[in-house]
C-alpha cells in the first residue's frame, strides 16, 4: 500500500467564553493528504499559488480574512492539485462544563486523541507532518502526542504510522488555509456573505468528522433550509447508522472496516450536500480505494458492503443513479422500485419453472415441496 502523508494544522482556539471577542465556537483540525508519489508535484504546484497570491508571505487563511473574492481565487487554483482533505470539526458549544474539557490541557488531549484515532483508523500507512517548533500551542501538543503513539519499526525497518516535523512545509500552510476556510462554514459570525465552501471543496473532501456526535440533532437543525426532505425519515435512517457505527466502528474485520468507511462517506455527503444527490457506485468505490489502497469489484461492493449494511438494518436507497441515505419517502420507493425490477422477474421465472414441471409430471413433482423452499411455497400459494 502506498505511503500517505498528512499535513496538519488547525483553526480556532480553546476558550469557552463565547461572549468574549475572538473566542471561536468551533475548533477545526485539517489534514491535507497526499500520496508519496505525488508529494513533490503537489508541493511545487501549491508553492506556485502561494507566490502568485501571497508573494513573500505565508499562505495563511488569516491573511485573506473575509475577502471572499481573493479566497475563491486561491481555492480555484489549489483545487487543481492532487490532494484530499480530512477534517475534524469540534463544536465547542456542545461540550458541557461537567465534561472536564473546559480545561485547556484536557481539551487539547481530547482533540489530539480524536485526530490521531481518525487518521490511524482511516489510513494504514501514514506519515503525520506538522510544525512542532512554531508558536502554535495546540500543534506543539499534537506533535508530542503523535510521536508518543508512533509505531515501532518492523524487521524490515518499516513503520505504518509515524511523525515528521515540517515547520516550513507549504502543505501545512495549505492545511491552515483550508481549516480557516471551513471556519466560514461553521462559525456563525463568519457565515454572512460567505459562499458555499463545502460545495467548492466537495471533490477534495474525503470526510469531515464532527464532534460531539449528534447526527439527528444536526439534521433537525439543517432541516429548516430545505423543503426537499422529511425530517422524520432522515432521523430514522440516521439513528440506524449511529447504531451500526456504535457496534462496528472499532471492528478489525476487513469487510466491516470497508462498510464503516463507505457508510461514513455516505453520511458525510448526506449531511453536507443540500441537493441530496445519489452517489455513484464508481465514486463510492473510488473513495474506498483512496482510503484503503485496495480496489474492490462492483460485485464485491454490492454483495459484501451495501448488502451487508442493509442486513444490519442500515437503510440505503438505491437507483440506477447510485446510492444514498434516504431523506424522503420518494427515495424509499426508489429502493423498492429498483428492487422490484430485479425481484419480480426472478420470481416470475421461478413460478414458471415450478408450474411447467408440475404440469408435466401431472402434479407428482412440486419443486417447492422441499423443506428449504417452504417460504417460497407459502409465497406462491397465497
Amino acid at each position: 500500500m502506498e505511503l500517505m502523508y498528512a499535513f496538519t494544522d488547525e483553526s480556532g482556539n480553546h476558550g469557552f467564553n463565547f461572549e468574549s471577542e475572538g473566542v471561536s465556537t468551533y475548533f477545526i483540525v485539517t489534514a491535507i493528504l497526499v500520496t508519496e508519489n505525488n508529494l513533490s508535484i503537489v508541493e511545487n504546484e501549491i508553492e506556485g499559488v502561494r507566490k502568485k497570491y501571497f508573494q513573500t508571505g505565508e499562505m495563511k487563511s488569516s491573511s485573506v480574512g473575509k475577502n471572499h473574492k481573493r479566497r475563491n481565487a486561491v481555492l480555484r487554483e489549489v483545487l487543481n492539485s492532487d490532494f484530499k482533505v480530512f477534517s475534524i470539526v469540534v463544536d465547542k458549544q456542545k461540550i458541557y462544563e461537567d465534561s472536564g474539557l473546559m480545561y485547556k490541557e484536557s481539551f487539547y488531549k481530547f482533540v489530539n486523541n480524536l485526530v490521531h484515532k481518525e487518521l490511524r483508523y482511516a489510513f494504514k500507512k501514514l506519515v503525520v507532518c506538522a510544525d512542532e517548533i512554531g508558536g502554535n500551542e495546540y500543534m506543539k501538543g499534537f506533535c508530542k502526542y503523535v510521536k508518543e503513539k508512533e509505531d515501532i519499526p518492523d524487521l524490515f525497518g518499516e513503520r505504518e504510522f509515524y511523525f515528521e516535523n515540517s515547520k516550513s512545509s507549504i502543505l501545512i500552510q495549505l492545511a491552515d488555509f483550508i481549516s480557516g476556510t471551513l471556519a466560514y462554514v461553521y462559525e456563525r459570525d463568519k457565515q454572512d456573505e460567505a459562499p458555499d465552501y463545502i460545495k467548492m471543496l466537495d471533490k477534495k473532501i474525503i470526510r469531515i468528522e464532527q464532534f460531539p456526535k449528534s447526527i439527528s440533532q444536526y439534521v433537525v437543525e439543517k432541516g429548516g433550509i430545505s423543503d426537499e426532505y422529511d425530517i422524520e425519515i432522515s432521523n430514522i435512517c440516521l439513528r440506524h447508522i449511529q447504531g451500526f457505527l456504535h457496534k462496528y466502528e472499532e471492528a478489525a474485520d476487513e469487510e466491516r472496516i470497508y462498510q464503516v468507511i463507505v457508510l461514513k462517506y455516505m453520511c458525510f455527503r448526506f449531511l453536507n450536500n443540500d441537493t441530496r444527490k445519489y452517489i455513484s457506485t464508481k465514486e463510492l468505490i473510488g473513495n474506498l480505494r483512496y482510503r484503503t489502497g485496495k480496489a474492490v469489484s462492483m460485485q464485491f461492493f454490492r454483495t459484501r458492503i451495501i448488502a451487508k449494511l442493509r442486513d444490519e438494518g442500515v437503510i440505503i436507497a438505491s437507483s440506477p443513479k447510485g446510492y444514498k441515505i434516504p431523506s424522503k419517502v420518494e427515495e424509499l420507493y426508489d429502493f423498492i422500485n429498483h428492487g422490484t425490477t430485479i425481484i419480480m422477474p426472478m420470481l416470475a421465472r421461478l413460478k414458471k419453472c415450478r408450474d411447467n414441471i408440475k404440469i408435466g409430471t401431472n402434479g407428482e413433482l412440486d419443486l417447492f415441496n422441499n423443506s428449504e423452499y417452504k417460504t417460497l411455497k407459502e409465497f406462491f400459494d397465497i
